[in-house]
């Protein structure tokens, strides 16, 4: 049976100054947007690594993504199932037109879109943009005690 795949918006608080990688040194303070893509053939496990990188038990830094789960706090993830090459960027756009971007450049230097990660002032209301962009709640595990922000 093949994985599902397509797109997906992780949610997560992160607090404090965070370097990411090349792209240097940014404070943040609040709830955040990042917009990925799960096209591979492992499909949506992708989440399971991220959740992993969130839960303190994968120190491997590999995407701009990584650096802000290994201090932050997972909030929740979503999904849409898509073939669509494009989804990731419509996605992202779709996000911009409602929510500041955050981090110039972030998630998105395999693309032209200014970043993947947006900053989220109204978490009711994001919840309620997610759901009319066609996204769903990807299923949380029963042992998902991740741990809290370590940036407080």
């Amino acid at each position: 049976m093949k994985a599902a795949r397509g797109v997906y918006v992780l949610s997560l608080e992160v607090w404090g100054e965070v370097t990411v990688g090349r792209l240097g040194r940014w404070p943040l303070a609040g709830t955040y947007a990042y917009v990925g893509s799960a096209r591979g053939p492992g499909g949506f496990q992708r989440l399971e690594r991220h959740r992993r990188v969130a839960e303190g038990r994968n120190p491997v830094r590999r995407w701009h993504i990584d650096y802000l789960l290994a201090v932050g706090r997972w909030r929740g993830a979503f999904v849409r199932e898509t073939e669509d090459p494009a989804a990731e960027c419509a996605l992202a756009r779709a996000l911009a037109e409602h929510l500041p971007p955050a981090i110039p450049h972030f998630g998105s230097s395999d693309c032209r879109c200014p970043t993947h990660l947006f900053a989220v002032p109204d978490p009711e209301g994001f919840l309620q943009l997610l759901a009319a962009l066609g996204l769903q709640t990807f299923p949380e595990r029963e042992d998902a005690g991740v741990r809290s922000a370590r940036m407080r």
